[in-house]
This record gives structure tokens, C-alpha cells and sequence, in this order.
């Protein structure tokens, strides 16, 4: 295993693959990025994020990326109250003639997390504790055809920093377990989908409810809705 700065750890190995990718890592062009998550506010955070790299990181909205004509190197899936792994979600984008390659940008650091993406096709896996620089570094390295793995520094550091909820007291994982309760998930789909133990979850839901003001699922589906959980789309 080797080290990127100080404290991000990466695993490369040479993944040569089809797909549109212009980019020359280390030359002139600079990589075409999209990031996919149903939350604007997330999408815009780790836009915001990435933005004083812009020498080296073009944005791509994904509106228009999924239009058709635009081409994009790395898209960026957030998984923000979205599935982790082995699902169907993240098989479409795999799947998307107008992607070059497709790298899952997530809280959920658990080896198995990354294995099950990894066996999905996923080209590179990026922990969202990661400091800018380093994420651009994994992103650029993805572009230029290896497979990565950066798992960074753990959960207490977090990168990009929007998220729905934050300016009413939930810290991003509480309001990313509140999102999936709005969708309609049980304790042990949130479980399952952001690798996590049940005991947990509850452990997010108890101090969050507690930060809401609400004792009810019921409750926590309407203060939610009110304070932006529900996803503004769904891609």
C-alpha cells in the first residue's frame, strides 16, 4: 500500500477500460467531473469543494451529462442518503455511454463497502473524509485508468461540507440516516445499504430525534421534509 500526503491512504492498480475519457493526467486537459446524489445542496457542497481546482477539475452538470451530448471523465457518486455497494444505482451509471468512469465518494469506509463496489465495476472508491487535494489526486488518477481505493483519515474530518439539515444541528451522517427514514427505509434497510450496524443506526436516529424535537417516525418524516431531506430528484 503506498501513502498520498500524509494521511489519505490509496491503493492503484493499472484498470485499462473502454469509455470516453479525454483526459491526460499530468498534461493540460483537465479532468471533466460530475457528481451524482438526489440532494442540489450536497451536489453544489462538493462542487464548492472542488472549485479551487478548477485548473484541474471541469464541472459537468448532470443534468447535462444525462442529456447525452456532454462526455465526462470521472463521474462522482455521492452516496448521501443513497445506496452503498451492490445496487442497481450504481449499475446505471456503469452502464452510461457519456461516463468514462464512475468512482463512489462515501462516508461508508467499511472494506466490505469498498470490496462490493469494486466487484460492481466501480473504478475507484474515495472516502469523503478526504481533504480537497487529495481527492482531486484520486479523481485524476481514476481518469487516467487505475483503479483506486482513498479511505482517508476517518469520519471525524469531513471533506466536502453541505449537506440538507446541517443548519438545523444534524451532523451529515445523522441528517444522511434522517434522509433514508423520509425515503421510507427501515432501520435495518439503513443498515444494510450504508454498511453500519443496527445498534448504530439507532444510535443516529435517538440523537437526532433528539436534536429534532420529534419521538415518532411519523414525526421525523415531516420535520425532515420541512428541512430539506426529502430528494430534490431522483436520478
Amino acid at each position: 500500500m503506498s501513502h498520498i500526503g500524509p494521511r489519505a491512504r490509496w491503493i492503484g492498480e493499472d484498470a485499462p477500460r473502454g469509455g470516453p475519457v479525454h483526459v491526460s493526467y499530468g498534461g493540460s486537459m483537465p479532468v471533466r467531473v460530475t457528481v451524482v446524489n438526489d440532494y442540489l445542496v450536497v451536489v453544489a457542497g462538493v462542487y464548492a469543494f472542488l472549485a479551487p481546482y478548477g485548473d484541474r477539475i471541469e464541472i459537468v452538470e448532470t443534468d447535462t451529462v444525462h442529456s447525452g451530448p456532454a462526455v465526462v471523465d470521472v463521474a462522482l457518486y455521492d452516496t448521501f442518503a443513497a445506496p452503498v455497494g451492490k445496487h442497481a444505482r450504481l449499475a446505471a451509471l456503469l452502464r452510461d455511454p457519456t461516463v468514462g468512469a464512475v468512482a463512489v465518494y462515501s462516508f461508508a469506509t467499511d472494506h466490505q463497502a469498498v470490496s462490493d463496489s469494486l466487484a460492481m465495476g466501480a473504478h475507484g472508491f474515495l472516502a469523503k473524509s478526504l481533504p480537497a487535494r487529495e481527492l482531486v489526486h484520486g479523481i485524476e488518477q481514476i481518469a487516467a485508468g487505475s483503479r483506486v481505493t482513498m479511505l482517508g483519515p476517518g469520519r471525524s474530518v469531513m471533506g466536502a461540507d453541505r449537506w440538507p439539515a446541517k443548519e438545523a444541528g444534524l451532523s451529515a451522517r445523522e441528517a444522511e440516516v434522517v434522509g433514508l427514514i423520509v425515503q421510507g427505509h427501515s432501520n435495518e434497510e439503513i443498515a444494510s445499504s450504508c454498511y453500519l450496524s443496527l445498534n448504530t443506526v439507532k444510535t443516529y436516529i435517538r440523537t437526532a430525534y433528539r436534536k429534532m424535537g420529534v419521538t415518532t417516525r411519523a414525526q421525523a418524516v415531516a420535520w425532515g421534509i420541512a428541512h430539506g431531506l426529502k430528494p430534490d430528484r431522483t436520478l
